[in-house]
């Protein structure tokens, strides 16, 4: 199946290795395999602290990215979702970061942004404002990103958040794909007008159908934007293992996914994972990809597919990492292409 974004009709896939449940040095050795088995983006979540505290693991996400450029050849790396709203990271530090990995790997960096979860931001710095400012935030920080990749000259940004001086010398050669997570219609207009592409964690296909990808292209005609170029991107938390009771084992520790409050007020992995234990299974396989084989995992991104989306990331919580990029070469692609050739 041959997959590109950014054209009508095309779909592509990406992979998360999830560096918040696998150790990180597992996942840079493997991503090579990843590539080769078919997978053409690689994203990892910016995480100061994981979802659960049994098999929970710590990586900084700006060392893990470029880990992964250097161990491939071909595929695009990028953060998935660093909260470029001044707390832990400063528009132009992230602006500052990403040029640089799109200097040393040209044409192979994207960039996430988004709001942030108390988890992270709260934690490691003691603020943690209301929702409206840091969707605030999120926007100015796109302005901000965008001046200091494009700029000629030195430029001056007196925003309500942000007060900046600053000139990016070396600037990308290329354009860097900038994407804003939504998960409501406000966000994903937001997304629509400042944005290359959204991204949303956790949500059915009926929802990116009928909220988001509305909203969205709402927001980029309000630009003067192109919806069908731009990325409509679904994040799918994946669990795959070829006996059930391991898969579904592996979705236990994350059932915290699914709790509201994990996002905006519970800080601690122990209580969201405590919190997890009392999800039940039914909710978890509606929530997320359970899978033993490769054509459960196929039919679960159709779905997104038909839906709208044009860019579908495999998060991955297997309980066996290792196993992976076998089933995703040799039974989720094949099947992807017999369902969805009018895709390809």
């Amino acid at each position: 199946m041959t997959v590109e974004a950014g054209a009508p009709g095309r779909v592509t896939f990406g992979i998360s290795p999830e560096c918040l449940c696998h150790d990180v040095r597992d996942n840079v050795r493997r991503v090579r395999a990843l590539e080769e088995a078919g997978f053409e983006y690689i994203w990892e979540g910016d995480h100061t602290l994981p979802w659960q505290h049994s098999s929970g693991h710590s990586a900084g996400i700006f060392s893990t990215l470029e880990a992964f450029l250097s161990s491939t050849e071909r595929a695009i790396v990028g953060g998935m979702v660093i909260p470029a709203i001044g707390i832990r990271h400063h528009p132009i530090d992230v602006a500052i970061e990403t040029a640089t990995q799109a200097l040393l790997h040209p044409g192979r960096v994207a960039l996430c942004v988004g709001t942030g979860e108390a988890m992270n931001e709260k934690t490691t710095t003691g603020f943690w404002p209301p929702l409206k400012e840091r969707v605030e935030r999120t926007v100015e920080g796109i302005e901000l990103i965008r001046k200091a990749w494009t700029s000629e000259d030195y430029f001056e940004h007196k925003g309500k958040h942000f007060q900046s001086f600053f000139q990016l010398y070396t600037k990308p050669e290329q354009p860097i794909p900038l994407l804003c997570a939504a998960q409501g219609p406000i966000m994903a207009r937001n997304a629509g007008r400042y944005a290359d592409g959204y991204v949303a964690v956790g949500v059915p296909p009926s929802h990116h159908r009928d909220v988001l990808i509305p909203a969205f292209e709402a927001g980029a005609r309000e630009t003067g934007g192109d919806p069908a170029s731009l990325m409509k991107c679904a994040w799918v938390s994946t669990f795959y293992h070829p006996e059930e009771e391991r898969a579904l084992e592996g979705a236990r520790a994350y059932g915290g996914l699914l709790i509201p409050e994990a996002y905006h007020y519970i800080q601690d992995p122990r209580v969201i994972e405590a919190r997890a234990r009392l999800v039940r299974d039914e909710a978890m396989r509606e929530a997320f990809c359970i899978a033993t084989g490769g054509e459960q995992i196929a039919e679960s991104f159709r779905g997104f597919i038909d839906a709208g989306c044009n860019h579908i990331i495999w998060a991955d919580g297997s309980p066996d990492p290792e196993l992976v990029a076998r089933v995703w070469s040799e039974e989720v692609l094949p099947a992807l292409a017999g369902i969805g050739a009018k895709t390809c």
